[in-house]
C-alpha cells in the first residue's frame, strides 16, 4: 500500500489540554502533509513522510479508531489502529507508491467513541500521492528577435509511470505559456499548446517586450504539476 507501514503507538501526550468547556465536545487532532511527489531514484524527503493522529480528548471520549482510505475507497486492515486513547499519538509512515492503483487522493479518517461504543464525531484529513512530470529542453526562440516576429515556446512534457522503468513521453496535454515581462512582477497568461504523441509541444507568440517566458503544465489526478525554466528573450 503506497509503501506505508505503520509506526507504531507513541508515547507521547499532547501538550497543554481542553479547558472544560471544549472538553464537552471531543477535540480531534490530525497532522497530514498535503502533497507527497514521486520522481525516480532512492527515497527522498519528496517521497517519504509521516501521518499522524491523536487520540480524541473530551469528557464523554474513550478512545477513538484511526484508519487510512485508499483512493479507491480500499481501507488496508493491517493499518487501522482500532483503540487508540485520548491524547495518545499513533501514525503511518508513508513512502513511494509502487503501482498506479495508489496514486490519488489518500483520507486519514478518525472515530471518536464514548465507554458505550456509541460513536461521538469524525473528522478527516487527506493528502495527495503523485508521480513526477518533467518539461525539457523548454526554449523560446529566436534570441534575440526583432520587435514584431514571431517568439515560439517550445518543449517537450514527460511523466514518470514507474520508478523503474524512468520517465515516457506524457501526450495529448495542455501546455500553459506564460509571460513576465522585463521590470513587472505579474507573469500574464498567453495562451496554451497541447502535446503531440511524442510529448513534444510548440506555440507562436508575437514579440512585443522583452522578458521572461515559461510553459506550465498544471498535473492530473496522478500526475505532478510541473514549469519549464524560464528563459528571457531579448527584443529588438
Amino acid at each position: 500500500m503506497s509503501g506505508a507501514l505503520a509506526l507504531g503507538l507513541a508515547a507521547g501526550v499532547l501538550a497543554g489540554g481542553a479547558t472544560a468547556a471544549e472538553a464537552e465536545s471531543p477535540q480531534f487532532h490530525v497532522k497530514v502533509p498535503k502533497h507527497l511527489s514521486v520522481g525516480k531514484g532512492e527515497y527522498n524527503k519528496s517521497c517519504a513522510m509521516d501521518v499522524w493522529v491523536w487520540g480524541t480528548e473530551g469528557s464523554a471520549v474513550a478512545y477513538s479508531k484511526a484508519y487510512l482510505i485508499a483512493p479507491d475507497g480500499r481501507i488496508p486492515s493491517p493499518l487501522v489502529y482500532r483503540k487508540i486513547l485520548p491524547g495518545r499519538q499513533v501514525g503511518w509512515g508513508v513512502g513511494c507508491p509502487n503501482q498506479v492503483e495508489d496514486l490519488g487522493k489518500w483520507r486519514v479518517r478518525i472515530i471518536a467513541y464514548d465507554r458505550k461504543g456509541k460513536a461521538l464525531g469524525s473528522r478527516e484529513d487527506y493528502w495527495y500521492e503523485k508521480y513526477d512530470t518533467a518539461i525539457q529542453n523548454g526554449n523560446a526562440a529566436p534570441e534575440p528577435v526583432r520587435a514584431g516576429r514571431p517568439i515560439t515556446v517550445s518543449g517537450r512534457l514527460k511523466r514518470l509511470n514507474n520508478p523503474g522503468t524512468g520517465y515516457t513521453a506524457y501526450p495529448g496535454k495542455a501546455i500553459r505559456v506564460y509571460f513576465l515581462p522585463k521590470g513587472s512582477a505579474s507573469w500574464a497568461y498567453m495562451g496554451s499548446a497541447k502535446t503531440a504523441g511524442d510529448g513534444r509541444f510548440r506555440k507562436a507568440f508575437k514579440a512585443e517586450r522583452d522578458g521572461y517566458w515559461r510553459a506550465y503544465f498544471p498535473g492530473t489526478s496522478n500526475f505532478d504539476r510541473q514549469k519549464s525554466f524560464d528563459d528571457f528573450v531579448d527584443v529588438r
